[in-house]
């Protein structure tokens, strides 16, 4: 299917370009390179924000989709990147053409790639400007948008000009702030008690002559991906029907993992005991961030807590 364009160009030297594209998948390969090109130039370049991460989505749970992108330029470069889905939807039992953000449950955060320059605060309201004035929408939906984020600045545009916006905070993620110094990593975990407990738990591992092994896989590599989803469907989460192999999405994550590691971002790490797989990180490594997507660990290891062992490993 060829993309659809909608082009608007403002007047004056200093005004951004704003595009709209309309059409299906393709609309992601057409402007990837640009795409990506400005997501490594943005304050956020986040995984779940590259359009390799939009395509995983649409392929394992929109297969049919009908993509907007709308896109804002300065001089034929791009300062704003924006994919949507349109389609029809229900709020309050009521008929609506919903804009939404092209991610779910399982597609992580979401938000509009945005240039961090001095234009920044222009480039989102001339955003926000075409979008209001697009017709054929009632509704807007993004969620998974972090605190600052450039559709939460799109929505308090739209509640400046009086549109009803509606805001609901969901918990917030927990991480941690590993330090470089090796005197401070050796605090590590910040908790002293589970320090000590880990350290009871290695000498206890050692008088058994147990050893235990960190690998860090960059690849896509179809056997150690295949052990990763093993276990992780083999305690609780099958039980629940939440695992990946039972809840369908393994190729969504077999995905994710190709294209991460294509652009060298992608990390699996694997903690063996004695050469059997006892815990493991699927996640992402950008900009001295890491981002454990999925953890997993074997339940009859229990008591040597794997899951701390394998985080104080990493």
């Amino acid at each position: 299917m060829n993309a659809l364009l909608q082009e608007t160009v403002e007047t004056g030297p200093s005004s951004p370009a704003v595009c709209i594209y309309r059409g299906g998948m393709e609309l992601v390969d057409q402007v990837a390179e640009q795409w990506r090109e400005l997501c490594s130039e943005s304050a956020e370049d986040q995984p779940f924000y590259r359009p390799e991460w939009i395509q995983a989505y649409l392929r394992a749970f929109v297969p049919d989709p009908r993509l907007l992108l709308i896109c804002v330029s300065f001089h034929g470069r791009f300062q704003l990147v924006l994919p949507l889905l349109d389609e029809s939807a229900t709020f309050c039992r009521i008929p609506v053409r919903r804009l939404r953000a092209p991610v779910n449950f399982y597609a992580g955060r979401f938000d509009a790639v945005c240039r961090t320059d001095l234009e920044e605060e222009a480039v989102v309201l001339a955003a926000w400007k075409h979008l209001k004035n697009l017709s054929g929408w009632d509704m807007l939906h993004f969620r998974d948008a972090l605190g600052g984020s450039v559709v939460g600045r799109l929505a308090a545009a739209a509640a400046a000009e009086g549109l009803n916006t509606v805001e609901v905070e969901d918990k917030p993620s927990p991480y941690v702030v590993v330090p470089s110094q090796p005197e401070l990593l050796k605090q590590m975990p910040v908790n002293a008690r589970l320090r000590r407990q880990l350290r009871q738990i290695r000498r206890e591992l050692a008088e058994r002559a147990m050893s235990l092994k960190l690998h860090r896989v960059e690849t896509a590599e179809p056997n150690a991906l295949d052990r990763f989803f093993q276990l992780e469907g083999s305690g609780w989460k099958a039980q629940e029907g939440s695992a990946i192999l039972s809840s369908g999405t393994r190729p969504f994550f077999e995905e994710i993992a190709d294209s991460a590691a294509r652009f060298g971002y992608f990390v699996l790490y694997m903690l063996e005991l004695n050469g059997e797989l006892i815990a493991a990180h699927y996640g992402f490594i950008r900009r001295d961030c890491y981002y454990s997507v999925i953890v997993a660990y074997d339940e009859k290891f229990k008591q040597y807590s794997p899951g701390h062992l394998i985080i104080e490993e990493i």
